[in-house]
């Protein structure tokens, strides 16, 4: 048998406390969100044989700043965040429902942006964005890595 990743789902109990915050003015806007999870269950415990089990990370948010001059252009940073997910792999037993775990992590990441955008006319502007500038390796599902210091360029057309 091949072994291949997949992603399930699977039960498990959590308690979290979150907060979001929006800060505006006529030229500066502040917003952001945290959120703390705590999650627990035998699956964290045992595992299943020949299944990965990763709990939510214990802290995520983003935070995001933006300055404007006369509603014409706009500029700012961003980031979102996440602590280091952990878990483990269920190896098979021999004959036996308990099967030792081997452990598992996801690392955490902080995903740093620039972004900057020009409104030339009413009803269209240019904006571009940079994204990852601490040039860490992101992964919002465990599945796929964002990997390097990336670029967004477009055009925003408001009819």
């Amino acid at each position: 048998a091949v072994p291949y990743a997949s992603v399930r789902y699977a039960p498990y109990q959590k308690w979290f406390a979150a907060i979001d915050w929006l800060l505006k003015t006529e030229r500066v806007r502040l917003d952001g969100s945290l959120s703390y999870d705590h999650a627990w269950g035998e699956l964290f415990d045992t595992g299943y044989a020949g299944v990965a089990v990763l709990k939510p990370a214990a802290l995520t948010g983003d935070v995001s700043f933006e300055y404007n001059w006369n509603r014409r252009v706009f500029a700012g940073v961003d980031c979102s965040f996440s602590t280091a997910r952990k878990g483990g792999f269920g190896m098979p037993g021999l004959g036996s429902d308990q099967v030792p775990l081997s452990m598992l992590k996801v690392p955490g990441y902080a995903d740093l942006g620039f972004f900057a955008e020009y409104a030339t006319a009413r009803g269209l502007a240019f904006w571009v964005r940079a994204g990852n500038l601490l040039n860490m390796t992101v992964q919002r599902n465990p599945l796929y890595a964002e990997r390097g210091v990336n670029f967004t360029l477009g055009i925003c057309l408001s009819l």
